[in-house]
């Protein structure tokens, strides 16, 4: 008897986890107004597919075959696709019929994007001082909709022209664009903007060319470098300056890369010139971007934000990297997962390392390649004092 009640709960707790995990993979489909809510049977597994990308895309795609049930018969644009807790609009329907069957095409985008029927009016003229959270608020605050909104992180203060009379996700991309460092990411209708700091995540994981990816690739890209800019003051009421224009520059990048400049820099707030270097230093671009693309073979879902060790052992190019984009396919293992990585200063140095390496040891291969040829060559042939060539082996030529 004893035994029977200690082992009981256990058994529980494993149908609860098995149950928990069977709805954790389920597709749903619900109608527009929640009048209805089926799981959906005919979904083509391999098919379907989760993308995420930071600041940009979060979606799914998947086909379905008609199997005649109230399910099938709900995959219609601005119905509900249910997925692990969140809700995906469809924005995309395609009905296909062929060879005496039909199917469907879905597209549905995460629910956060719909945020764009919020429509902001009201324009605040002029160029004033916002913080983060004051641009959500001008957005969601008091929307019929449902959606709210918090700030996770440090953002300092920063200057906005004219905010307003456009759409709330257009104030998200204001946002993003206002400071660079935000990232986006969504739980159903709650928009959480987060420093990058914020948002990353470390689990100890590790990715490796030859261990969990068989495909790499690696794009290093100078296009948005700026190591130069000339600093502007703005101008007092009587229209004297704080400071005159000058130049401030990352001598580290130019010897490296060159004058690049990226014009001037000018903003009101700042009235002392220390203040005002700092801010324009904060923009310079000293390092060229790398972006790591790969595939992923292991089976664990992706993790938006995550930081893993990335090896490539065969360049001795390791580093951090942060998964910053990825396409999953969680209902077909067999299918590889592909995951974008990002740049940051640290991961550009560290490339730049490995290089520098293959470069040396391609220098030494060389320079190795060099003198045993020549040993060869003075071993072979011998120039005798009467200008005739003698070559080992017996031969004469004269």
């Amino acid at each position: 008897m004893t035994l029977r009640y200690r082992v009981l709960p256990v058994i529980q707790l494993l149908l609860v986890f098995r149950l928990f995990i069977l709805t954790n993979q389920v597709v749903t489909v619900m109608k527009r107004d929640g009048t209805l809510n089926e799981p959906l049977q005919s979904l083509i597994k391999p098919t379907f597919n989760v993308s995420w990308e930071n600041n940009s895309t979060y979606q799914i795609t998947f086909t379905a075959y008609s199997d005649n049930s109230i399910a099938y018969a709900l995959l219609v644009s601005e119905n509900i696709i249910m997925w692990r807790g969140q809700q995906f609009v469809i924005k995309q329907s395609v009905p296909n019929y062929s060879a005496r069957y039909a199917t469907v095409a879905i597209t549905a985008t995460h629910i956060y994007l719909d945020v764009r029927k919020i429509y902001q009016h009201n324009k605040k003229a002029g160029t004033l001082t916002y913080s983060v959270r004051d641009v959500l608020a001008f957005y969601l605050d008091n929307n019929s909709f449902g959606y709210s909104y918090d700030v996770q992180g440090s953002f300092p203060n920063q200057q906005i022209t004219d905010l307003g009379g456009n759409n709330a996700f257009e104030g998200l991309s204001q946002i993003v664009s206002t400071w660079p460092d935000a990232m986006v990411y969504p739980d159903n209708k709650k928009i959480v903007v987060y420093s990058k700091d914020a948002f990353t995540k470390n689990f100890g994981n590790r990715l490796g060319y030859g261990y969990n990816s068989d495909n790499m690739t690696l794009t290093y890209d100078s296009t948005a470098l700026v190591n130069q800019l000339t600093v502007i003051s703005g101008t007092k009421e009587d229209g004297s300056v704080w400071f005159q224009p000058h130049v401030i520059n990352d001598q580290t990048s130019i010897s490296e890369y060159g004058v690049i400049d990226g014009g001037d820099f000018s903003d009101d707030r700042f009235h002392d010139v220390n203040a005002a270097d700092d801010a324009a230093r904060a923009k310079l671009v000293t390092e060229p971007a790398i972006t790591i693309a790969l595939d992923y073979l292991d089976n664990d879902e992706p993790v938006a934000g995550e930081v893993r060790r990335l090896e490539v052992l065969e360049t001795g190019f390791v580093t951090n990297v942060m998964v910053v984009a990825y396409t999953y396919y969680p209902l077909d293992l067999n299918q590889k997962t592909s995951l974008t990585l990002n740049s940051n200063q640290q991961t550009v140095l560290d490339y730049q390392r490995s290089t520098l390496n293959i470069l040396n040891q391609a220098k030494q291969n060389t320079l190795a390649l060099s003198t045993a040829i020549k040993d060869a060559n003075d071993k072979l042939n011998v120039l005798t004092s009467d200008g005739v060539w003698y070559t080992y082996g017996g031969n004469t030529n004269g």
